[in-house]
């Protein structure tokens, strides 16, 4: 099953329970009963990003990433993820920019690892197509190995996670949570995060900013980045009709 814009249901539900008082539960789709403007403007009213962000974004998104779109929609194909979160994956990575690096030393658009480079079969990390569908890959596969979640929204948001801290580390995280890996939430998660720094999980803080803040911080970026990428998505539909 394609993984669906798991961020957008609870804006659908305010939405749609404002305007009829039904639950969209008993409705088929029920999103498609609000206009791409709506729900717009219920993304931009429940945004955490500044206006420096906002314009970024929207900058990068008319000038550099159509030059990308259509190797992020086969790489959703190919990956049965949604190509806006695989873009909004690799906005929060590289800004859409091939040539990205960190201090770190992952490079490209999705910024992989040169081990992660190997195991997906990037041989160029600064080539677009082999960085997005490598991401795409690998992402895919954190996914599908990810036990950990109550709710859709969590799993996406613990992979998430997973993808930007590691694995092995989200696996040990989990095995200080009293639950068992079904009924673990993303609030579980976070709440452990908050208290991680770099040493505890091999990695480095950015001076006060430790590594488990830079995680959440992390996925409440992607998640809006992909709310934003959904939205345009949804209005170049209605413009092409």
């Amino acid at each position: 099953m394609k993984l669906n814009n798991f961020f957008r249901v609870f804006l659908v539900f305010l939405a749609v329970t404002l305007a009829d008082g039904c639950s969209p539960v008993e409705k088929d789709n029920s999103y498609k009963l609000i206009s791409c403007d709506e729900r717009l403007k219920n993304v931009l009213a429940e945004s955490k990003l500044n206006n420096f962000e906002h314009q970024k974004f929207n900058k990068l998104l008319a000038n550099e990433f159509p030059k990308y779109k259509e190797i992020f929609i086969e790489a959703g194909e190919i990956n049965d993820i949604d190509w806006e979160l695989l873009a909004a994956i690799s906005f929060k990575e590289s800004q859409w920019n091939p040539k990205a690096k960190s201090k770190t030393g992952v490079r490209g658009m999705m910024m992989v690892t040169l081990e992660t480079a190997a195991i997906v079969g990037v041989n160029n990390r600064l080539d677009p197509v082999q960085s997005i569908n490598g991401g795409a890959k690998y992402f895919a596969n954190i996914l599908t190995k990810n036990i950990f979640g109550k709710t859709d929204l969590d799993k996406l948001k613990i992979s998430l996670a997973s993808y930007n801290l590691g694995p092995t580390n989200i696996i040990n995280i989990a095995s200080t949570i009293d639950k068992e890996p079904n009924e673990m939430s993303w609030e579980d998660f976070y709440l452990k995060l908050k208290n991680i720094s770099g040493p505890d999980v091999g990695l480095i803080d950015i001076n006060n900013y430790t590594r488990g803040q830079q995680a959440i911080d992390y996925v409440e970026r992607v998640s809006e980045f992909y709310d934003l990428m959904e939205v345009h998505s949804c209005k170049a539909k209605t413009q092409s009709v």
